[in-house]
């Protein structure tokens, strides 16, 4: 057997080896409950899969670069914070690029007197969380070695399975604090923070698993493999586009799990900007939105344009049928919530879809949705916020509705006097 042969042979087997292990840590981390597990799953892995002496996790603080975990041969900087502009790690993030130094002692990105006291020489570097990077992934070498195209594609692999990972850790311990904080009188925020530490645990933790899987398969193929590929692209692709709407949702919600900060907002101001940023999506449809003058009110501006957001966009969206659609921001007699003087009800009609008066109060339940998804698009949480921002604003919120004629949403808010 030629030498050509034989190291062929060998490749494929290491490949084989590389792709069984990238899989199981994969699963590994989808399952993971905490920091150190993850870090421990990815050092382990790192130094496998790069043939390395070390491996560290390296998580931004602010302006400082904290060395998490290490897995290697001797001590390195396990528990060290270094000033985000002084050190490699902080190079990577601040340029969300991937690194491949041979020899550290001729690169000045790397502070050489913290190298030192270590056995490193070599080393490679790739961000976790390419778009906005929340920390880098590490693997050095004892003496001196050019990590190849594919090493660090790997190590880049490795990083993006640990983002996910940390993301749904990040997001379930928010979720944990926050329930412990809370007194028992919070029931429909309770329902909100269930709904999105389902959608943290039981959608992000599999999609991670996807998105990996999809990846290794995508490298593992060659470009004469089209079929395949696109297929693996498509995987991928789609997975993005979940993990996008993922983030949406977890957006609404931690927008709206924050302090709020009243002032007086001018409502029928926001309303009209809500319309105008709506107008190119039904610019092939008569639609008209009227807002009356003189809305005032005293709330969170971000989150008051949220609550208008919310019901002005699901009337153009359910008016989507209606050949003429009519929609309305006005304010509402006094007594169809029946709230203290100190509030104010305003209500936003539309002559849409509608919906069956007695199904009304389902409307504002977490995940909870009339409609399939064929019929309107949507994912069961917009509404759910809007009650959840109105109730901390003190007020109440209602909905009316009648099949194929309409709906009427009516909200109550503190008053600007």
């Amino acid at each position: 057997m030629s030498a050509t042969v034989y190291d062929e042979r060998r490749d494929d087997e290491r490949h084989g080896q590389h792709g069984e292990l990238l899989t199981r840590t994969v699963e590994l981390l989808s399952t993971a409950d905490s920091l150190e597990r993850v870090t421990e799953v990815v050092t382990a892995a790192i130094r496998t899969v790069m043939d390395a002496d070390g491996a560290s996790v390296v998580l931004r603080e602010d302006s400082t670069c904290f060395y998490a975990d290490e897995n290697a041969v001797s001590p390195l900087w396990k528990g060290s914070r270094f000033p985000l502009d002084s050190c490699v790690s902080g190079w990577a993030m601040l340029h969300r690029q991937s690194v491949q130094i041979s020899d550290i002692y001729v690169d000045p990105r790397v502070p050489h007197d913290a190298y030192r006291p270590t056995f490193v020489k070599s080393l490679a570097m790739a961000p976790i969380r390419s778009a906005s990077p929340i920390g880098v992934l590490g693997a050095y070498w004892s003496v001196e070695h050019t990590a190849s195209p594919a090493q660090v594609r790997l190590l880049e692999v490795l990083a993006n399975s640990a983002a996910v990972a940390l993301e749904n850790l990040e997001l379930r311990s928010a979720v944990v604090r926050r329930s412990a904080e809370r007194d028992s009188a919070a029931a429909r925020a309770d329902e909100l923070e269930a709904a999105v530490q389902t959608i943290a645990h039981d959608l992000r933790s599999p999609l991670g698993a996807i998105l990996g899987y999809a990846e290794l398969l995508e490298d593992s193929l060659s470009p004469a493999d089209r079929e395949a590929l696109g297929f693996a692209q498509t995987i991928a692709g789609a997975g993005q586009r979940m993990a996008e709407q993922i983030d949406r949702m977890l957006a609404i919600y931690r927008i709206t799990n924050r302090p709020i900060e009243p002032a007086p907002v001018d409502l029928s101001e926001i309303g009209r900007d809500v319309a105008r940023s709506l107008e190119p999506t039904v610019a092939d449809r008569d639609v008209e939105i009227r807002v009356e003058d003189g809305l005032h009110a005293v709330a969170d501006p971000v989150l008051a344009h949220m609550v208008l957001e919310n019901l002005i966009g699901n009337a153009v969206k359910y008016t989507g049928r209606t050949p003429s659609a009519r929609i309305s921001l006005e304010r509402a007699p006094v007594d169809k919530i029946g709230e203290p003087d100190p509030l104010t009800t305003f209500v936003v009609r539309d002559n849409g879809d509608g919906f069956p008066p007695d199904r009304a109060d389902r409307l504002f339940r977490p995940m909870s949705r009339l409609h399939t998804e064929g019929e309107f698009p949507g994912t069961g949480l917009g509404l759910a916020s809007v009650a959840r921002i109105v109730e901390l604003h003190g007020g109440r919120i209602r909905a009316e509705g009648e099949k194929s004629v309409g709906a009427a949403f009516y909200f109550s808010l503190p008053g600007a006097g």
